[in-house]
């Protein structure tokens, strides 16, 4: 008989690499004053990939790219309201100068990966840019004579700010939460885009109070205080004259 045939078993493992380009994080200041410059950030991992490309757009519109194979890798387009410092930036953040209420936006970041896989990842943030002048609120309607127990009417009105300011009215060192004793009559537009806010004040008066208004954007606030001084006589003054000088006319016909 001949040899059995020998069949030889190989054993084939396959391991499947998958390479996830994923953003570790990014980093938009949710709040900027008008003129300040900012720094975004965003922060990946290509977790043995090679870099492609990051790009920044701000509502869909693209204002920076970074891509390694360019000479020079960076590239800034012009968008209205933001200015690009290309020395500051790099492929992990992008440095802007001089904001202006312009530049308020959602920013994306979106980061590729090298050929042959082209992975992308993105993610985004909103930057809002304000302006707080250093100007108080105007407080009117505390010139006039109040009489006691007769109802306050004052409005509170803040500087042109953008957005508009939150305004508070607060009485003798209380907040004032009562809506029926507030009227809000919004925000309204001003000159170069700002906004004014108002705020009424409709409350029962007493012998004195001191009424302050605040005006408030994220942590910045302006305010501005008044006192009033409600008149108690019974007797107006005028007619107060009257009888002073009646009391005169008979005191020298008496004479």
């Amino acid at each position: 008989m001949g040899s059995l045939p020998v069949f030889w078993c190989f054993i084939f493992t396959y391991i499947k690499v998958s390479i996830c380009l994923r953003i570790v994080g990014i980093s938009v200041p949710p709040l900027k004053q008008r003129g300040e410059s900012a720094t975004l950030t965003c922060d990946y991992d290509l977790e043995g990939g090679r870099l492609y490309s990051v790009k920044w757009y701000r509502d869909n519109e693209e204002f920076y790219r970074y891509m390694p194979r360019l000479r020079p890798p960076q590239h800034a387009h012009k968008l209205d309201g933001v200015r690009v410092d290309l020395e500051k930036s790099t492929a992990r953040r992008v440095h802007m100068r001089e904001l202006t209420l312009k530049s308020r936006g959602l920013y994306r970041c979106e980061v590729s990966e090298e050929a042959p896989s082209f992975h992308s990842a993105q993610s985004e943030a909103f930057m809002e840019v304000y302006y707080f002048p250093r100007e108080t609120p105007r407080i009117t309607g505390h010139e006039r004579a109040y009489q006691l127990k007769e109802p306050l009417d004052v409005n509170c009105s803040s500087a042109k700010s953008f957005p508009a300011p939150d305004l508070q009215w607060v009485v003798d060192g209380q907040k004032i939460t009562d809506r029926s004793w507030l009227i809000a009559f919004g925000a309204k537009p001003a000159s170069q885009g700002l906004l004014v806010s108002t705020l009424g004040l409709r409350a029962p008066t007493k012998q004195r109070m001191k009424l302050k208004c605040v005006a408030t954007i994220g942590t910045h606030r302006r305010e501005r205080t008044v006192i009033i001084e409600v008149n108690t006589s019974c007797w107006n003054k005028p007619f107060s004259l009257l009888i002073i000088i009646a009391i005169k006319i008979i005191c020298v016909k008496i004479s």
